[in-house]
């Protein structure tokens, strides 16, 4: 971070220059855009003059367990802040200049001797320094918003006080006349912040009050700047030994961020000049140099890496003559591709990238997530073939839920509807062509290939661009539109979009988008009118033969059970048991039913899923890829799903069944 001087501190801001820096290592400040409003962490440094630790009474610890640490983590998602980056113990911004050096300090004498006038008035230029900027500061957010607020983030020891609050909020110098809807309504943002294994409640003036001098300062010398004093409970840290719980840090910088961005689009709707109709626009819209930087390090790493390209026996058609020539009584013996990485050297690799530069709480999850959800995938693929596999499958996967289980033998016994029977099947040649018109409708090229190694009819490959068909598949017109709708209509398209993103990361795909991505393809089946109840059967049948796996039965035993219990076609079923058995136990297959109901679950409840289609993603996301398609990080899809777009008039009996999933 760049050192700049005061004056050149001001003329930035009075220019309304966007600029990073400190002053001295006084205090950082961060202006990435001129929002209206500004989130200070003032007591978050621990940093004393040398000469003032030599004649200070207190240890470290001492001093530190008075700070607040952590709390410059909480607001450094956000756009505008400003940061106190020395001890309070030198000289304690939230007092005034007269009374802001300490002679004795909660109950305990801090200097060995009295300081000497040249070394009290050196601390108070920085504290007279700091509120120049606040003074400029404020009174640019005034002159282009009207109305601004300040965040003034703290913490508090609460087993000194024996409290339980999670947050407390001090309005005792605030109009409460004027700011009584604005107060109420920060509480209530306050009051949503889940922190896991902590209850939340909110405490006004208790034992705080926002008697703080960053509050009366504002208040004196502006007429439309609120200030929201507010303590978090030291629940991030043991307040006894300093030790930091990252993990919750975390969740109330998250928690924070969402709840500052929703008080300020209410605050400034309601006291500004300007109407913010999307709350994300209040964050910064840039591309953050570190997190370009970290994408592509993280493309680069895993761009070739693709699961099924090892997990797909090479020996499919052989065992299936093996095992047909046997009367289904002995078990394929499948081969695969030995791994091309050492998977030692990637996870390292992987854990090597430097997620901690990223600002942006949620963004530098999501790389995270990425991260381990690869490290995950390499132990997976380490395992390939053997006994092992199979519990990597379920530590990535998962495994049916009983409802899951009960939702697909509910379909098992429904009739095939009557206008898809009888279809007359397309020969392989007119169904390559079909596929590479149906790209040229949407607007992209990509190759097409027949191949014999993949157990399923079609399969794109994001990082070939490039659509796998299983040579000799038989498909009816019917299959054939499903499949355009399905492979074409859903993960060509979200390839392609995700090629046509300015970060790489969804090209590489978020954790476990299996449960999205086929839940959105399969529900471009539906919506096309392409869905059949055989295909639905099909769909069962997967979640069947991985709870048989899951249960410990081989492939012979769960072959035979679905074959004379659900009397399915002896060619067919052998792909499917396949799917589930290849690698060990691929566990993912039980997925493309769920993720079809959470679909149906998020329609029905009118969310938009337009940015589902951004590249490779998954549901659980969707609110934060909402927000980076908002502030401008990631690009609104360019390609569009054409049965989201122009869906079809449901079947009646094909409506009731799918309402009827649980």
């Amino acid at each position: 971070m760049q050192k700049l001087s005061l004056d050149r501190i001001i003329a930035n801001i009075e220019q309304g220059i966007c600029f990073e820096a400190s002053h001295n290592d006084d205090f950082f400040i961060k202006i990435q855009e001129y929002t209206p409003y500004v989130c200070t962490a003032i007591h978050a440094g621990s940093r004393l003059r040398s000469e003032l630790k030599e004649a200070c009474l207190l240890s470290e610890a001492e001093r530190y367990y008075e700070e607040d640490p952590h709390t410059e983590t909480f607001i450094q998602s956000l756009p505008l802040t400003l940061i106190g980056n020395d001890s309070r113990y030198e000289y304690d911004l939230n007092r005034d200049e007269v009374n802001c050096i300490y002679d004795e300090a909660w109950g305990k004498k801090v200097w060995k001797r009295a300081l000497t006038q040249a070394e009290k008035e050196a601390s108070l230029e920085k504290h007279r320094n700091f509120y120049k900027v606040v003074r400029a500061l404020v009174a640019k957010l005034e002159e282009m918003y009207g109305a601004a607020v300040v965040y003034d983030i703290h913490s508090y020891n609460y087993k000194r006080h024996k409290v339980s609050y999670l947050f407390n909020l001090g309005i005792e110098n605030i109009d409460i006349k004027r700011y009584n809807s604005q107060i109420s309504f920060w509480k209530k943002q306050l009051l949503e912040i889940k922190v896991k294994k902590f209850s939340n409640d909110v405490s006004v003036n208790h034992i705080f009050y926002g008697r703080g001098y960053l509050l009366k300062f504002v208040k004196e010398e502006f007429d439309n700047t609120l200030v929201l004093a507010t303590e978090v409970k030291k629940v991030f840290m043991d307040e006894l030994t300093g030790q930091a719980f990252p993990l919750v840090i975390q969740s109330i910088a998250k928690g924070l961020k969402n709840a500052i961005i929703k008080n300020s689009q209410h605050y400034i709707n309601t006291k500004s000049n300007i109407d913010v109709k999307r709350r994300n626009s209040l964050l910064h819209g840039g591309l953050q140099p570190e997190l370009v930087k970290l994408d592509k390090e993280l493309y680069r790493l895993a761009k070739n890496f693709e699961v099924l390209g090892f997990v797909n026996p090479l020996n499919i058609e052989q065992e299936k003559r093996k095992f047909f020539k046997s009367k289904f009584t002995v078990n394929p013996e499948f081969r695969y591709r030995p791994l091309t990485i050492d998977p030692h050297v990637f996870k390292s690799k992987m854990y090597g990238l430097d997620v901690d530069q990223l600002e942006d709480v949620h963004i530098r999850q999501v790389y995270i997530d990425i991260i381990r959800s690869y490290t995950d995938k390499v132990d997976l693929l380490n395992t390939l073939g053997t006994d092992n596999f199979l519990y990597n499958s379920l530590r990535y996967f998962g495994e049916p839920s009983q409802q899951d289980i009960a939702n697909a033998t509910f379909l098992l016994y429904c009739d095939e509807l009557p206008q898809f029977e009888n279809e007359a099947l397309i020969e392989s040649k007119v169904v390559q062509q079909a596929f590479k018109a149906e790209g040229k409708r949407y607007g992209f090229d990509f190759h097409v290939q027949e191949v014999t190694h993949i157990p399923s009819d079609a399969l794109v490959i994001n990082s070939k661009k490039t659509l796998l068909l299983k040579k000799g598949a038989k498909f009816t017109q019917t299959r054939l539109n499903a499949l355009l709708n399905h492979e074409i209509g859903v993960h060509m398209v979200t390839t392609m979009n995700a090629q046509n993103q300015p970060l790489k990361f969804l090209s590489l795909g978020l954790p476990r988008n299996t449960y999205t991505q086929e839940g959105l393809a399969i529900m471009s089946e539906l919506l096309s009118g392409c869905l059949s109840i055989k295909r639905l059967k099909e769909l069962a049948l997967r979640v069947l033969a991985v709870n048989s796996l899951t249960k410990g039965n081989d492939f012979k035993t769960t072959f035979e059970w679905l074959k004379d219990e659900h009397k399915v076609e002896t060619d067919k079923l052998y792909y499917l048991v396949t799917r589930v058995y290849r690698g060990g136990g691929f566990t993912k297959d039980y997925l493309y039913l769920k993720g079809f109901r959470k679909v149906l679950e998020m329609q029905d409840r009118g969310e938009k899923l337009n940015n589902l289609f951004l590249g490779k993603t998954t549901h659980t996301h969707l609110t934060i890829l909402n927000e980076l398609v908002d502030r401008g990080i990631l690009n609104a899809p360019k390609y569009k799903c054409e049965s989201f777009e122009n869906p079809v008039e449901m079947d009646p009996i094909l409506k009731y069944l799918t309402n009827s999933l649980k």
